[in-house]
This record gives structure tokens, C-alpha cells and sequence, in this order.
């Protein structure tokens, strides 16, 4: 069993025991003065104790004895008044007053302001958000008339109370390549449902049972940490954290303090008790404060880190503003010591939560290493170089082979970020990270929706886990579509993004297929199926299995609506094209599972291609596996007892007849699936084949020896 633990961190507010007290401790390298503020209620009153911290190091301390507190019987709320050089302190300040100010931002961007509250860090919880008391966010700028505004009253404040430890139930230790990964947001999964907890982590864990029929063996949940859903109008996906340490209490179904980690943990329980794994989103390349208001230098939105210590917390350049190279208005600052040590100790939390692997969002960022504003990648000093040895310092093991059951969390890097030199970093994280694998994505797409741009060598290299780009293919996370983009329906369904998306991409790989249904249902089988018959691990969207679709819209971040909620009642009926490629893809899972070949190491070893002339392919022949005009691949994986699995594809306009190759002896070939085939979908091995098969225009077909 695993022991919940609130993990004994250097910072935040821990409870002594011993001492009957509260300790609290922050870091601020360039502060000068920090008073600490206790709060009765988490809005409209102000501080009813304000005590000055100590100095030692980097690091402010004090104390409060429980008895004063009353910790025993209720939450406290908290937050820090910080003074520094561009606000020095001073015995006559007063709140609302300019006494001390020298500027609002320095030659080094030091923010400080002791006229806002700063909440804490390392806050196992936030008693609100800012847009819900002020959706302008007025009160929390720094510029114009606001930077004289004392918010307390308004401001978001850490929240304190006593946590009991629980169980948390273990996942039997299984090999990294044998997961089938579920991506998907914890709101949408069950919203459209009729049931009371739909929506929240209750909700996630009632549905358990029916991830784990779907086939999905580890759910990767979008952001869970507290965000605030009014930000910039509306933010539903949750990737602008504002503490890495709290869980958005949205997703509770009670929302009293103190709770929502209460059912995380059962949700947790839930998933594992069904051999279900859970993967989080972690955006550490950025936060939901510090922005600038239209460009302005001297107007920030100011929350905790940048009024804590802003050039410690965040990428700034001398005059004042923001690195942005995540796209999001600030680039948090990883290489600093104290923005290690945070991101070790929120993973370790987590991982003493039961969580059992980790997505890094932009994680190129954690591959840089200068200590300024240069772009400066490197695999072997980077703090992702680093992560496995500090978390393991801290007793949280790190899965380091893909091929082995190990006990451990799982590191997995979106290898890239939005902007800046280099920042396209895919396959160059250490040999302990698995990488999400967007050559992938745009190989499967372009297979069936550009494929004058796809040669045979380009399907090998996919089948092979892209070794192109990975030395072991087993770091492959391999996927079609994500939350990111167009769905795999969407993008098998129109020919640009919806007019009513709000940004997003412009390059979607993408095609209506003239609205011709049954070109559509060939290629998502056909994109389907090679992604699951490829090396590395598959990823897909729990809402690409029911083939939800949001109309068009590549970038529905903002939409808390049915755009985003998963409509599970036309894959529920049996006679829709939802459910047909519901059941598709669970038969395509068990298939995959059915024969270990597809996640051994031997893979690649195993496979032999061939011609459409029934022949083997010579390794050596560019003529052919450049060429974008050859319409046909195939490929045979061996299996034991000395028989075969033969995968053919065509991208053919008309219908293409190919040979087979030719049996082993005693063996022969029998009809697994063919895409363009809508009633089979099972993979059961009912036609005999005895040497030519006809393809129809740009399927792809599954045959087995027995």
C-alpha cells in the first residue's frame, strides 16, 4: 500500500506537533522584508494577525502556536505582504500607501509590492481564484492608479488545515511498453452524464470500469492544479497553473475546504483498484500570473511568484519584460535552484498521492540551461538530466527501462515549446523520459490524407517506433490526435479549422474526403490501425474512441460546453458509425495485447517487407522506399510457432491486387481485416487467402497464418 503523505517540504506552512505550532517558511531571494498574514475567512476581511518573518538564508521564517491558530477545528487562510529594492521597507508603511516605493519594476525586475497579497507557493490549496471576485482582475495590477490598491480583502489566499494520511492502493508493477494511454479532461469525461458526482473527481472514479473496458490502461488527466476558469474570458483546459501543489476545487464534488484532495485520492484508489494507472499534466514551463497588460512593462497581473520574488520565478529580460517563449505571457525560470527544488517537491506530493507518471507540458523548457534569456538545450546538465536523481533523492523512484516491470513514476515530455531558437527538441531528452511523438502524428495523418508526400521508408520508420528520431523506440508515445488540434474525427471531417475557434493552428493535417462517409470510416480505421500496430506506446483521446467531435474547432481551450464534453450516447447505440469504431478500436487494443511481439524489443528484428509482388524488399533499394508514387507497403511480423502476421496497405485511387508472401510451410494466410470492410471489425480469421488479395482504393488489411 501506498501512505498518502503530505511530503515534509524546506517551504509552506507545515504543522509541528511537538511544538504545538505552524511553522511557515518562504523563499525569496531579493526580498527585504516579508510579513505574514492570517486571515479568518478567505474574502472581505482583513489580516487579524500580521507577524514580521526572519530572515536565514534565502528562506523566511516564523511560527504560530496552534492554540492561537485554532488549527484543530477549522482552515486558516494565509498570504505574504513582500517588500524589496523597488519597495523598501519600512516601520511607518501603511497599507494603500507609497511609502518605501522607488519603482513598480527596477533595472532588476524586481516586482515587489506590499499593497497585494501574495499567496503561497507550495499551497495545498487556494481559497479562490481571482476572476472570481473581479473578472477585470483590477485589483491584482500592478500599473496605473491599482499599484496603491491593498486587495487583501479580494486577493487569493493559501489555505492550511490538518490532513490524516490514507491507503492508496498500488498498480501491479507492469512494463511503461505494455500501457495503452487514455488522454482526457477530467470535467468532459463524465459531464454529459446522469449521475449526481458528473464532472469531478467522483464522478472520474464511477467511471473506472468503463475506462478499463475501453482497453485504456493509464488515463492521463489535462491539468488538475488550481487555474482560474475566467482568465482571459474563459479557461477550460487548465494550462495556466497558479500553484503546483493544489487541485482545482472545481472538480470536487464537495467543494468545502480541504476536500478536494480527499477525493482525488479515492478517484485515485478507484483507477488503481481497476489496474488503471494515472498520468498528470504538469505545465511547469509557465504560470497564470504575471502577464503583462497590453504590453505595458510597468502593469502586471500579480499574484503570488512575481510579488514573492519576480526575477527568481520567471525568465526577464533587463528592461523589464516577460520571456514568453511558452506563448502564454511568461516563461517560468527552471534553472533557478528554488524552482528545482518546487517542481521535485510538488512531483514527490503527487507521486505520494498514488499518481503514477507525469506529463511535462512545453518540456523543451526543461532542457535549457542558461541562467538567462538564451535558449541554451542540453540533455546531459539540463534540470531534465537532473530530475531522476532529485526525485529519487527524495524517495520517489523513477522508471529508468521501458521494457521492465519497475517500481516508479513515468516521465513523459512534450519535447518542444511554442517559441525561441532550438525549441523543437524531439528525441534528445535523457534515456528516462518517454516523448510525446508528433512525427508520428503527421505520418499517420498524412497516410491517408496527403499521401504524395508519404514514402515507404516513412511508414517503416513508423512501424519501426521512428527511429529516425529515437534510438529506443520504446520512448516513443505515439498518437494521432490530442487535446491539442483537431479530434481524429475532426480532422477526418473538415478541410480547415471552424471561423469560430479562437486562435489555433492553421497546419492540421486534415481532409473532409468530400464528405464521402465511407472514405472517412476507411481512414480513421486505417489511421487507427497503424498507429496500434506500431512500436512504442499508443496514446488517444478516451473522446476519439466515441469519435466526439467539436465541429471544427482545433483549439477549444475556452469552451466549458458540449464543444468539450464527450457525448457518450451515440456510441452507447449500436447501429451508429460511434460505436462501430468504439468496438473497432477495443478489438484493434485486444489484438495489440494478444501478441507480445508488438511491445518487444525484438520488433524491429521481427519484421520483413515485401513488394506488392509477393518478394522480399531489398533494404538497399532508395528506388523504392523514397519514392512518394509507390503505391504499396507491406510488411510480415513474425510470431511464434513459426507463423506470421502480413500488414498491406495501398494509396491507390482504384482497387489494388498485390501477391502475398508466401507461406510457411504446412501455414496459410487468413483475413484479419480489411478497413474497407465495415462489418468486420472483430479481427477474427474467417476468409482463406490463398495468394493474390484485392485491396479497395487506400485500405489497409490484416492478414494472419495458421
Amino acid at each position: 500500500m501506498i501512505k498518502s503523505t503530505i511530503s515534509k517540504t524546506l517551504l509552506g506552512a507545515e504543522y509541528d506537533k511537538d511544538n504545538h505550532c505552524v511553522n511557515f517558511r518562504l523563499f525569496s531571494k531579493n526580498a527585504t522584508a516579508v510579513l505574514l498574514c492570517i486571515f479568518d475567512k478567505p474574502q472581505g476581511e482583513d489580516a487579524i494577525l500580521t507577524l514580521k518573518m526572519q530572515k536565514d538564508g534565502d528562506i523566511w521564517k516564523t511560527s504560530v502556536k496552534d492554540y492561537v491558530l485554532n488549527v484543530q477545528n477549522r482552515p486558516i487562510f494565509y498570504g505574504f505582504r513582500v517588500f524589496g529594492a523597488n519597495w523598501e521597507y519600512d516601520e511607518k508603511f501603511e497599507l494603500g500607501s507609497d511609502i518605501g516605493f522607488k519603482a513598480i519594476v527596477d533595472e532588476n525586475s524586481n516586482r515587489f509590492n506590499p499593497n497585494k497579497i501574495a499567496y503561497d507557493p507550495y499551497s495545498k490549496e487556494l481559497s479562490h481564484t481571482a476572476g472570481e471576485v473581479n473578472s477585470a482582475l483590477n485589483m491584482f495590477h500592478s500599473g496605473g492608479k491599482y499599484y496603491l490598491l491593498d486587495n487583501a480583502k479580494w486577493a487569493i489566499k493559501s489555505v492550511f488545515y490538518l490532513d490524516d494520511e490514507v491507503e492508496i492502493v498500488p498498480v501491479e508493477k507492469r512494463a511503461f511498453k505494455d500501457e495503452i494511454i487514455g488522454e482526457v479532461h477530467l470535467k468532459d469525461l463524465t459531464q454529459n452524464l446522469s449521475m449526481a458526482e458528473k464532472g469531478t473527481y467522483l464522478g472520474a472514479a464511477k467511471f473506472a470500469k468503463t475506462i478499463k473496458r475501453l482497453g485504456i490502461s493509464m488515463i492521463e488527466f489535462l491539468p488538475l492544479n488550481e487555474f482560474d476558469s475566467k482568465q482571459n474570458g474563459t479557461n477550460h483546459w487548465g494550462y495556466m497553473p497558479l500553484d503546483y501543489f493544489s487541485l482545482a476545487r472545481k472538480y470536487a464534488y464537495d467543494k468545502t475546504y480541504g476536500n478536494s484532495i480527499k477525493e482525488f485520492r479515492k478517484m485515485i484508489n478507484e483507477f488503481h483498484e481497476n489496474d488503471i494507472k494515472v498520468c498528470l499534466d504538469m505545465v511547469y514551463n509557465h504560470t497564470g500570473e504575471a502577464g503583462l497588460i497590453k504590453h505595458n512593462v510597468e502593469d502586471a497581473t500579480q499574484l503570488s511568484y512575481s510579488l514573492i520574488d519576480n526575477s527568481s520565478y520567471y525568465k526577464t529580460y533587463k528592461n523589464g519584460y516577460y520571456r514568453s517563449n511558452s506563448g502564454c505571457g511568461n516563461d517560468f525560470n527552471i534553472q533557478n535552484p528554488a524552482v528545482m527544488d518546487l517542481i521535485v517537491d510538488s512531483l514527490t506530493y503527487w507521486a505520494n498521492q498514488g499518481v503514477d507518471a507525469f506529463r511535462f507540458d512545453l518540456a523543451a523548457a526543461l532542457l535549457e540551461c542558461s541562467t538567462n534569456c538564451d535558449e541554451v538545450y542540453d540533455s546531459v546538465n539540463s534540470f531534465a538530466a537532473q530530475l531522476k536523481d532529485r526525485l529519487e533523492k527524495n524517495n520517489v523512484k523513477v522508471v529508468d527501462d521501458f521494457n521492465q516491470a519497475q517500481e516508479g513514476i513515468i516521465l513523459i515530455a512534450e519535447p518542444w515549446t511554442c517559441g525561441g531558437k532550438n525549441c523543437y527538441q524531439l528525441g534528445n531528452f535523457p534515456y528516462f523520459w518517454a516523448e510525446w511523438n508528433d512525427v508520428c502524428r503527421d505520418t499517420i495523418r498524412k497516410s491517408t490524407i496527403r499521401e504524395n508526400e508519404v514514402t515507404p521508408f516513412m511508414l517503416k520508420d513508423l512501424i519501426e517506433g521512428t527511429y529516425s528520431r529515437f534510438k529506443n523506440p520504446d520512448k516513443a508515445v505515439n498518437y494521432i490526435a490530442s487535446h491539442d488540434g483537431f479530434t481524429l474525427y475532426d480532422l477526418n471531417s473538415f478541410d480547415h479549422k471552424s471561423l469560430s475557434t479562437s486562435g489555433g493552428s492553421d497546419w492540421e493535417i486534415c481532409s473532409s474526403y468530400d464528405n464521402d462517409q465511407s472514405k472517412r470510416e476507411n481512414a480513421i480505421k486505417k489511421q487507427l490501425a497503424l498507429l496500434f500496430l506500431s512500436s512504442g506506446v499508443p496514446m488517444i483521446q478516451i473522446g476519439d474512441i466515441i469519435l466526439h467531435t467539436k465541429n471544427g474547432n482545433n483549439n477549444s481551450y475556452n469552451k466549458d460546453d458540449n464543444t468539450n464534453y464527450l457525448n457518450w450516447y451515440k456510441a452507447t447505440n449500436k447501429n451508429t458509425f460511434e460505436n462501430r469504431i468504439m468496438e473497432y478500436t477495443r478489438n484493434l487494443i485486444k489484438f495489440r495485447n494478444a501478441h507480445d511481439i508488438f511491445t518487444s524489443p525484438d520488433f524491429k528484428n521481427s519484421l520483413t517487407y515485401y513488394y506488392n509482388n509477393g518478394e522480399i524488399a531489398d533494404i538497399d533499394n532508395r528506388g523504392y522506399w523514397d519514392n512518394v508514387l509507390d503505391l504499396f507497403f507491406g510488411f510480415t511480423i513474425n510470431l511464434q510457432n513459426n507463423r506470421r502476421i502480413f500488414v498491406a496497405t495501398v494509396k491507390s485511387n482504384k482497387e489494388y491486387g498485390f501477391s502475398l508472401p508466401k507461406n510457411n510451410e504446412g501455414l496459410a494466410w487468413y483475413k484479419c481485416l480489411d478497413t474497407s470492410d465495415y462489418h468486420n471489425i472483430d479481427f477474427e480469421m474467417k476468409d482463406y487467402i490463398e495468394k493474390m488479395y484485392v485491396l479497395n482504393p487506400h485500405a489497409l488489411a490484416i492478414f494472419m497464418e495458421r
